[in-house]
């Protein structure tokens, strides 16, 4: 593997489950949670050897990664600057309000961590009771007060939640702002199956329609570009310079290791995934077991296809030349004919297509009447 990967590191525990929350993620206690962590170390260890020791970027995601007990954020990250190097240009680690204290802030510091992504979700008390969050607006605002003045500092809201309007999804830029962030996160509430939240609309709650969703995300986008963040993926703003870098190594396809989980991994074109059972995770880890299940070698074609997916939910949009020479074939000819059937959602300039800022919101729709095959 040539260059520096990107490295997705799974913790896959929490204080309480959200409703709405369907990833791999659970209450443990403290001898669990160790547990995982010696499993995690030694799969890091296993993943620098086959898919080799060479990563720029890594992120440390969940569930919540603030609430392992003390030290095991600094074990982690031990055995990833030993088995991957020292040209980690960028560190991130999640964290929650409640749990992300002056002692955590320390320990991620100590860490060699340079970027915190802290889930606020909302600045409403009433929603974030709705929401099942174990935080409150003070903590929140504390948190990211104390994450802005260590590292840089990213917010992840949440649009098209019951009780929420326009001017309220707006709002949060101001807090953000205020917090000395320089990136948000922002994503439309997904109902999905077996969550409490899916339980309870199937009960009769009634969640914003599209419309309304609409109306929310194009009021947050005019507020965030006032505050000065910029939008450079459909879902992410940041103030230019601050944009995620590993993030952005999923939406240009470049090699990724995932480790943990429910990780995914890509390097070159073999795509994995790996099991999502805690417990016999831990198990066969302590056997030197290392599974990594549907693993696919992707063709140049779908690759390919997967390559301008991704790229299209850039503002930037996708780089036309460096597909070709990725992955061999000529984009006029596998995907021509239906740009311009969407020319009106979609244009191409210097080389890169791109869709139409105004239809930033609708990307999904528009990727498939390019790509109807994916």
């Amino acid at each position: 593997m040539s260059g520096g990967a990107g490295l997705y590191i799974h913790i896959p525990f929490c204080a309480s489950k959200c409703a709405y929350c369907d990833f791999c993620s659970a209450p443990a206690d403290d001898g669990v949670k160790r547990a995982y962590v010696d499993a995690l170390i030694a799969e890091i260890r296993d993943s620098a050897e086959r898919f080799g020791g060479c990563a720029d970027t890594v992120y440390i995601g969940g569930g919540t990664p603030s609430c392992l007990p003390r030290g095991e954020i600094k074990r982690i990250s031990d055995a990833v600057f030993s088995c991957f190097g020292g040209n980690i240009a960028e560190f991130t680690a999640e964290a929650n309000p409640e749990s992300f204290t002056e002692e955590k802030a320390d320990e991620y510091a100590a860490a060699g961590i340079t970027r915190v992504s802290l889930g606020v979700q909302s600045t409403d008390e009433g929603i974030l009771r709705f929401l099942g969050r174990a935080h409150d607006l003070a903590q929140a605002e504390k948190a990211a007060r104390e994450a802005s003045s260590r590292f840089s500092l990213n917010l992840d809201c949440m649009l098209g939640l019951p009780g929420q309007n326009a001017a309220s999804a707006a709002e949060f830029t101001d807090f953000a702002a205020s917090c000395g962030a320089e990136h948000i996160s922002a994503y439309i509430l997904k109902t999905e199956e077996g969550t409490p939240l899916a339980d309870r609309v199937a009960r009769g709650l009634k969640l914003p329609d599209e419309d309304e969703c609409a109306d929310m995300y194009e009021a947050f986008f005019a507020a965030a570009r006032k505050r000065g963040f910029r939008r450079y993926e459909t879902s992410n703003f940041a103030i230019p310079g601050a944009e995620c870098r590993h993030n952005l190594k999923y939406w240009r396809m470049d090699d990724y290791i995932g480790v943990g989980p429910s990780a995914h991994g890509k390097i070159g074109m073999l795509r994995y995934y790996v099991p999502s059972d805690i417990k016999r995770y831990i198990e066969r880890a302590d056997k030197g077991v290392f599974v990594r299940e549907n693993e696919e070698i992707l063709t140049p074609e779908s690759a390919f296809d997967e390559y301008v997916m991704t790229g299209l939910r850039l503002d930037e949009g996708v780089d036309i030349a460096e597909g070709e020479r990725r992955f061999g074939s000529s984009f006029e000819d596998r995907y021509g004919e239906n740009v311009r059937k969407c020319s009106r959602y979609v244009c191409a300039e210097n080389g890169f297509l791109r869709i139409r800022p105004q239809y930033a919101l609708v990307a999904n729709a528009v990727i498939l009447k390019i790509i109807p095959q994916i």
